[in-house]
């Protein structure tokens, strides 16, 4: 009752408690039930950088002795529990900061961290525009761009996190800062993938350019193409100049059936363009189902969002490899090995993707002034590797689980063993037991530590706001 008397002399028309229909709302939208699941004390719900900073600032004190404890919600994307939500404590959503705001010169656009993918696209298209950022339209912008983001433009533009120019954060003090290149310069570049570690980014500015048609879409193919698809990308990532293209290859199954896919784009619109004809002109292509067309940004990232629906069984798992065929192929024949006990699973889909990390993507990454991943221009290229199931039952969970976890160590190992695995994990794929920071780099990690120290001296968000991948939790 205390904690919630604090909360409401701050923000007294926006603490949503526990009972009523709006906790109710804002406690089941979140992607996953595991996050659903958590009763945190209190919602607050924010509209205002003010109103976080006095939300902070009330509690401060109670932080700092870890009376209570924090969950910061953008939208709610991260799968595992706890990530953005928070059993007894305080959990800050965000999606009541809004806005939208382009500059006159249509550089850039400042936006608010409650905005989505799809609702900054939709703006910026307004004014001929479009930015590098997620791929799929139903996601939060927070989120992503603090874990580093992957964009259909980041072949040409890096990272979406490489297009953030400026964040406005609240410190743990309370205290309203900005990070850009001119000020804060330390704490900008750990912003740009270091997570929640450094405070909470309320809105953030990013470069924005003249939209136009992009071409792409989906094809599917049956899955004895899987083989040929894989040449087809380590083809691409070794060989491919075209900056202006990005591509993802992935076998899946669902509803009793395997498939093979390639999701393709040319952001310059150019129609079966040759660096894409590696994957239009591939054998088996299943009629009826492929997707590719001339279309708009937001219609692509819309396409990718009815993939996936809030309130599912659902989480992501990942490693980083060099690009080989013989690997690609022997990992997907341990990933088939590992679904076919699964099937029985209820609802069980399952998806194993290989999605690049190009040199060029890297080199322009390096170019925007670095991020805290800091990779290495002459590692590239790299494959990110998704695996991700979805299932029904919580009867299952463990199940799931734990068969993942073991494919995570088998993977690792064969990779491991042929010299062809790579440090970094791509942070917003991670599974929740991963030592993400430790793929970041001992430079890196290093001054992530001391930046953290740096503006958060007393470990508020390393220790009260427990949500995430932490930099305290790695040697």
């Amino acid at each position: 009752m205390e904690l919630q008397n604090l909360l409401k002399e701050v923000l007294p028309d926006n603490v949503a408690l526990p009972g009523s229909e709006r906790y109710e709302e804002s406690n089941s939208a979140y992607f996953t039930q595991f996050e659903i699941g958590i009763k945190p004390a209190a919602i607050v719900q924010p509209t205002t950088v003010q109103e976080v900073s006095a939300l902070v600032k009330k509690l401060h004190s109670k932080l700092v002795k870890q009376e209570t404890y924090l969950a910061v919600k953008g939208t709610g994307h991260t799968p595992f529990a706890g990530s953005a939500n928070i059993a007894d404590g305080v959990t800050v959503e965000l999606r009541g900061l809004k806005g939208v705001n382009i500059a006159e010169d249509n550089s850039h656009a400042t936006i608010g961290v409650g905005e989505t993918w799809g609702s900054v696209y939709d703006e910026l298209e307004k004014h001929n525009l479009t930015a590098a950022g997620g791929r799929v339209g139903r996601v939060g912008v927070g989120g992503l761009v603090l874990g580093g983001g992957m964009s259909f433009f980041s072949t040409r533009r890096g990272f979406a996190c490489d297009s953030i120019t400026d964040f406005e954060v609240v410190l743990a003090s309370g205290e309203i800062v900005h990070a850009n290149k001119e000020v804060n310069a330390d704490l900008f570049v750990s912003l740009r993938g270091g997570l929640n570690n450094f405070g909470i980014v309320t809105s953030f500015k990013m470069n924005t350019f003249p939209s136009g048609p992009m071409w792409g879409g989906i094809a599917y193919y049956m899955p004895e193409t899987f083989g040929r698809l894989i040449e087809a990308t380590v083809d691409f990532v070794q060989n491919e100049t075209d900056e202006d293209t990005h591509i993802m290859s992935s076998a899946g199954y669902a509803f009793g059936h395997n498939v093979a896919t390639c999701c393709m784009y040319h952001t310059k619109g150019v129609e079966n363009a040759p660096a894409l004809q590696r994957f239009t002109s591939l054998p088996n292509q299943i009629e009826g189902y492929g997707s590719l067309r001339k279309s708009t940004h937001i219609d692509f990232c819309n396409e990718l969002s009815k993939f996936t629906s809030d309130g599912v069984r659902s989480f992501y798992a990942t490693l980083s490899i060099k690009p080989n065929i013989a690997i690609m192929n022997e990992l997907y024949e341990i990933w088939q090995a590992t679904l076919e006990p699964l099937k029985v699973v209820d609802g069980f889909t399952f998806s194993l993707g290989y999605f690049p990390l190009t040199r060029a993507l890297l080199e322009n990454s390096r170019l925007a002034g670095g991020n805290a991943k800091d990779i290495d221009p002459v590692d590239g290229p790299l494959f990110v590797i998704l695996i991700n199931p979805t299932w029904d039952s919580a009867d299952d969970d463990e199940r799931v689980h734990k068969a993942v976890e073991d494919l995570l160590v088998k993977f690792r190992h064969v990779a491991s063993e042929k010299g062809l695995l790579h440090r970094y994990i791509f942070t917003n794929y991670a599974y929740q037991k991963e030592d993400v920071f430790a793929g970041y780099g001992e430079k890196s990690l290093r001054e992530l530590k001391d930046v953290s120290k740096k503006y958060d001296p007393e470990g508020i968000f390393q220790k009260a706001v427990p949500g995430g991948f932490k930099l305290s939790k790695v040697q």
